[in-house]
């Protein structure tokens, strides 16, 4: 490949985002409260009682249920004694995710791969209540020694599990080494399953929850980006076969899916330009002679997770984060994502899949 020339794109801070998660929570009431005006002012109608309106009558339905529910929606649990374990704060969304618990009162376990200058400073940062561990998703020895240390250091039990680790390399199909998906599949999925199983019997004691980070691209493919969206795709399902399982104990399952500009946070543009360099060295002479370097380049460069702004605005993700951990009914699926994002996931999930590649594709 040739020499580096990053191109830059404008620093997006503060996304246009609303508050999907209320957003979603109060739907099914305005449904409610319209079908019911429907219902009770033909009833009323026919017997002749009085000529009611269903205007009315939907306004004071729509009163109540959404005053209902937005009480509902705003209860939180007390953060005192209440433990959460963080995995792969290393990557940003992990780190500030940590800090954030901590200042609200929850007791932290911040996970890293390798303890190093970052967990020093996120402990020096923090109050006394945060520990550090070191938890390499891939490694078993690893993450039953972080079992342990959870047992022996937090009577209490455990509150929140929060799978935060991602990795991916990108590329088409046939750029993308068999070792590669392993890897993905490997770090992404297999570690959180892992994981999640291990300290289930902890969550199940204190009827806490399990939150996975995962990402839009969990539900949207993507070109190009065959390995991460298949792991992702993977973890959704898991999250909604373990949600099913875990409502007879009343264990939440949360699923948090950032957009693709907080997405791209989680990884190190050098790193993927390296990881290209690879896989264009790996790629056989007939596929490199088919696709060509100006294209495979094109791709590359071209990708948001290769051109994303370091300072990306991260607290649409963190408040969802904290909402899934601190709300005393969370919900199953938070979206912090743009409004194009948004309608974007509604036209993948809802038309049919030929109106999507016309218009995304």
């Amino acid at each position: 490949m040739k020499p580096e020339t990053k191109s830059k794109i404008p620093v997006q801070k503060k996304p246009e985002e609303l508050p999907w998660d209320l957003v979603d929570r109060c739907f099914l009431p305005i449904v409610f409260s319209h079908a019911a005006a429907i219902i009770l002012s033909t009833i009323l109608n026919n017997l002749y009682i009085s000529q009611v309106s269903m205007f009315a009558l939907f306004f004071w339905f729509l009163v109540i249920s959404v005053g209902s529910t937005i009480f509902y929606h705003n209860l939180k649990v007390t953060a005192a004694g209440k433990a959460v374990l963080v995995t792969g704060c290393d990557s940003r969304i992990g780190y500030a995710i940590a800090r954030q618990l901590d200042d609200l009162g929850f007791t932290v376990i911040a996970g890293f791969p390798v303890k190093d200058e970052k967990s020093a400073k996120l402990k020096e940062e923090s109050s006394g209540r945060l520990h550090i561990i070191q938890l390499d998703p891939t490694s078993e020895s690893q993450i039953l020694q972080a079992v342990l240390y959870v047992k022996n250091h937090i009577p209490q039990g455990l509150w929140a599990l929060v799978n935060n680790v991602s990795w991916a390399a990108f590329g088409e199909i046939e750029w993308v080494p068999i070792h590669i998906f392993k890897k993905s599949t490997d770090v992404n999925f297999i570690s959180t399953v892992r994981i999640t199983q291990l300290f289930l019997p902890q969550i199940r004691k204190t009827k806490g929850r399990v939150i996975n980070v995962i990402s839009l691209l969990g539900r949207i493919a993507a070109p190009a980006k065959s390995p991460f969206c298949s792991v992702k795709f993977g973890l959704e399902a898991f999250s909604d076969c373990l949600r099913l399982e875990m409502r007879r104990w009343g264990v939440d399952v949360v699923v948090v899916e950032p957009g693709v500009a907080s997405t791209a946070s989680w990884f190190d543009d050098k790193a993927i330009l390296e990881e290209a360099k690879t896989m264009w060295k790996e790629m056989s002479e007939e596929v490199r002679y088919d696709y060509g370097e100006d294209y495979f380049e094109y791709k590359v460069r071209s990708m948001p997770e290769y051109n994303a702004p370091t300072d990306v605005d991260l607290s649409p993700v963190l408040r969802s984060l904290v909402d899934a951990v601190s709300r005393t009914f969370p919900l199953a699926r938070y979206t912090p994502v743009t409004q194009q994002e948004k309608v974007q996931a509604l036209v993948a999930d809802h038309l049919p899949r030929s109106v999507y590649d016309i218009i995304y594709n």
